[in-house]
C-alpha cells in the first residue's frame, strides 16, 4: 500500500507517531490545523497496520461532510469501506412517511424490527425495501463493494427499491474500515451490535475518533437525561388515550399532574434561569404529593416503562411510530433514582417549559471502553491533547502531539486590543466602544465574520452598528443558515453569529470569501449551576477546575473560529480579538498587541499582496 499523494513532512510526522502508537499497542492524541492532510495521513498507517495483523478499524466522525471525506481517502487506498448513518438518514420508508422523520434511533429501530418480521413470515408489503433486499440484493451488496459514501448507497437504494440501511448492515463483516458516527460507539447496545455483525471483539479494534475535541460534550449528553413539563403534558394525553390506566392506585393523568407540580415546586432552587437541586428533594416532594413511600418511586417508574412498552408495541403495530411519553418518564424516573454518584448532578432549568435534568459531567462514564481496544488515534485541528486525555480517561502512557501548520506562518496574523473587555462586570461600559472597533474594522473593505459569546451580546452591539449585515439568529434554522452562508460567499460583506454555532466550527471559506474574523470578547461559557458545578467536579478530580470548566471551553472555540481563514496554502487572514484579556491565551495562540487595529489590518494585506500571499 502506498500513500497516495506527494507526503508533507507534518503528514511524515503523523505517520510515524500514529505507527509507534500502533506497534506498542498504545493510544495517541493530537492536533493538527486544518488542512494538514489528517485523515490520510492517520488511515494510511493505520489501515497498513490492521491488514497485516488481523485488526479492523473504525473510524468515528461528527458529521456526513467529515465521513464523506474518509470515503474519499479510502477509495484512494483501496480498502474496502462501510460509511454507516442512522435509519433517520438511510431509511427510505422515512422519505414517505412523515411521522417517521420524528423518530429517534431506539423508537425507529423497534419500527424497524416489526416490519422485517412481517416480510419474514410472507408480508412482502410490510417493507418492500427490506423484501427486495432479501430477493435481489445481490447488485446492492456488489455495489458497496465498490467504495461509496452513504449518501450514494441511499441513493442507489432508492433507485432499485433496495433497503440500503440493512445492506450496509450486511457487509460489515467484509469491511475493513468502517465509518460511524460517535454514538455507534458510545452506546452500548448499538456498539455490540456493530461488533457483532462485524464479527469481532473490542481487542481486535482499532478506533480512530476524528474532530475529538466534540467528543467529551457528546459522551456528557448522551448520559443525561431530561423530563419538562410539556413532555408530561403528552404523558397525560397518551395515558388518557390508552385508558388512564392505575398506576399504585393512582390514575396516570394524575401522575402526570402531580410530576409537574414536583417540577414547578424545585423553582424554589432556581438561581439564574436554572439551579441544582439537593439530593433526594424532588422525590420528597413527589412522595408528599402522592402520598407513596419514597421506595415506591421506582416501583412508579417500573410501571410506567411497562405501560410505555405496551404502547409502543400496539403503535409498532399500527405502522406508527412507536413513541411512548409513559415509557420517557418511566425510564427519566429510574435514571434520576439511579443516577446517586458522584459524577451526576440533577438541575431545575426554569424557562417556558421548565425541566428536570440529570447532568453527567464526566465522559469518562462512556468513554473508558476506549482502553479496552488494541489502539486508538483522537485528533482535531483545536485540541488541548493532554487534557483531552485526562477528560476522556486514556491510559497514563497515551502519546500527546500538537503539529505545526504547514502553511507559511506568515499568512495569518492575530491581534488583541487591550482598551475593552466583555468580563461580566465591565460589559455595559464597554459596547459602544466595542461597536466602534466593529465599524472600523469593517471599513477595511474586507469580507468579515464577527463571533459573538452570546446572542444577547450580538444583539446589543449590532444595535450601535449601522449597515446591513449577515446575521445567524437564535434557533434560525439550518437551511436559512446555510442560506445565509451562500449569499455572504457570493456578495460579500459582514457576518454576525455566535460561538457554537454552525459558522464558527467546521465551515470553508476559501480564498477571499473570508479575509477577517473578529472576536468579541473571550467566549467564556455562562457561569450557569451546571459549569459551575463541572468547576467544582473537575477541582476535586484533577486541581484543574476553572481550566476544564471555563478556559479550555473558551480557547476552544477561539481557535475555531481563527481556523475558519487559513485552511489552504493560498489562504490568508487577520483575527483581531477585542479583549484584553485575549494575553493569558498568547502560549497556546500565537498573538500580539494591537495599537492601531485597522494600521495593522491594512499593513497585513499590503504585505501580502506584495509577497504574493502563500508564495512569500
Amino acid at each position: 500500500m502506498e500513500f497516495p499523494y506527494p507526503m508533507r513532512d507534518v503528514q511524515r510526522d503523523i505517520v510515524r507517531d500514529v505507527e509507534n502508537a500502533l506497534m506498542e499497542r498504545s493510544h495517541i492524541v493530537f492536533e493538527a490545523p486544518t488542512g494538514t492532510g489528517k485523515t490520510v495521513a492517520v488511515l494510511y498507517p493505520t489501515v497498513k497496520y490492521a491488514l497485516k495483523e488481523g485488526k479492523k478499524v473504525i473510524y468515528l466522525v461528527r458529521t456526513h461532510t467529515q465521513e464523506r471525506q474518509v470515503i474519499k481517502e479510502a477509495k484512494k487506498l483501496n480498502v474496502l469501506s462501510i460509511a454507516l448513518q442512522g435509519r433517520n438518514n438511510l431509511c427510505p420508508l422515512l422519505k414517505e412517511e412523515d411521522e417517521l422523520k420524528e423518530g429517534d434511533a431506539e423508537e425507529l429501530s423497534i419500527l424497524c424490527r416489526k416490519l422485517k418480521k412481517e416480510v419474514i413470515e410472507g408480508n412482502e408489503n410490510a417493507c418492500i425495501y427490506y423484501s427486495n433486499l432479501l430477493k435481489d440484493g445481490e447488485k446492492m451488496l456488489n455495489y458497496i463493494d465498490e467504495i461509496h459514501t452513504a449518501e450514494e448507497v441511499f441513493k442507489k437504494g432508492l433507485e432499485w427499491k433496495i433497503c440500503p440501511y440493512e445492506a450496509l448492515k450486511l457487509k460489515l463483516k467484509d469491511a475493513d474500515v468502517v465509518v460511524a458516527p460517535y454514538i455507534y460507539f458510545l452506546h452500548p447496545v448499538i456498539r455490540r451490535s456493530m461488533l457483532d455483525r462485524m464479527d469481532v471483539e473490542l481487542e481486535d479494534i482499532i478506533l480512530i475518533v476524528d474532530e475529538a475535541h466534540n467528543l467529551p460534550d457528546f459522551a456528557r449528553e448522551m448520559k443525561s437525561m431530561v423530563l419538562s413539563v410539556k413532555s408530561l403534558e403528552l404523558m397525560e394525553k397518551e395515558g388518557i388515550k390508552y385508558g388512564n390506566p392505575l398506576i399504585l392506585g393512582i390514575p396516570i393523568a394524575d401522575i402526570a399532574e402531580y410530576l409537574k407540580e414536583g417540577i414547578y415546586s424545585m423553582k424554589r432552587f432556581v438561581g439564574d434561569e436554572e439551579g441544582i437541586i439537593p439530593e433526594y428533594a424532588f422525590e420528597e416532594e413527589l412522595s408528599k404529593m402522592m402520598n407513596i413511600g419514597l421506595k415506591n418511586i421506582s416501583s412508579l417508574a417500573h410501571e410506567l416503562i411497562k405501560y410505555g412498552e405496551m404502547v409502543r408495541e400496539d403503535k409498532a403495530k399500527r405502522k406508527k411510530l412507536p413513541r411512548s411519553y409513559l415509557y420517557h418518564t418511566g425510564i427519566f424516573l429510574y435514571f434520576w433514582r439511579e443516577a446517586y454518584s458522584y459524577e451526576y448532578i440533577k438541575l431545575i432549568k426554569w424557562s417556558d417549559n421548565p425541566s428536570i435534568e440529570v447532568y453527567c459531567m464526566d465522559p469518562s462514564a462512556l468513554t473508558d471502553i476506549f482502553r479496552n481496544v488494541h489502539a486508538s488515534i483522537h485528533m482535531s485541528g483545536t485540541l488541548i491533547p493532554e487534557e483531552y486525555k485526562e477528560l476522556v480517561y486514556l491510559p497514563e502512557g497515551t502519546l500527546t502531539r500538537r503539529y505545526p501548520s504547514p502553511f507559511p506562518p506568515e499568512n495569518l496574523r492575530v491581534f488583541y486590543v487591550e482598551d475593552v473587555t466583555t468580563r461580566y462586570e465591565e460589559v455595559e461600559e464597554n459596547i459602544e466602544r466595542i461597536a466602534e472597533y466593529i465599524e472600523k474594522i469593517i471599513d477595511v473593505g474586507k469580507n468579515t465574520a464577527v463571533f459573538f459569546p452570546s446572542y444577547s451580546l450580538l444583539s446589543k452591539i449590532g444595535g450601535y452598528i449601522g449597515e446591513e449585515h449577515f446575521v445567524e439568529e437564535r434557533g434560525m434554522k439550518t437551511s436559512l443558515i446555510f442560506d445565509i452562508i451562500e449569499r455572504f460567499k457570493l456578495q460579500g460583506g459582514t457576518l454576525f453569529s455566535v460561538f457554537g454555532g454552525r459558522i464558527s466550527e467546521g465551515l470553508d471559506f476559501p480564498g477571499e470569501e473570508l479575509e477577517l474574523v473578529v472576536i468579541v470578547g473571550i467566549p467564556y461559557p455562562k457561569p450557569t449551576a451546571k459549569i459551575k458545578a463541572m468547576e467544582r467536579y473537575y477541582q476535586a478530580k484533577y486541581g484543574k477546575g476553572w481550566e476544564y470548566a471555563f478556559r479550555l471551553p473558551a480557547l476552544i472555540k477561539m481557535k475555531q473560529a481563527i481556523g475558519r481563514l487559513i485552511r489552504s496554502p493560498r489562504d490568508r487572514g487577520v483575527a483581531i480579538i477585542l479583549d484584553r484579556r485575549a494575553s493569558q491565551f498568547r502560549n497556546e495562540i500565537p498573538m500580539r498587541k494591537a495599537e492601531n487595529i485597522v494600521e495593522e489590518i491594512k499593513k497585513f494585506f499590503k504585505e501580502r499582496k506584495r509577497g504574493g500571499g502563500a508564495s512569500s
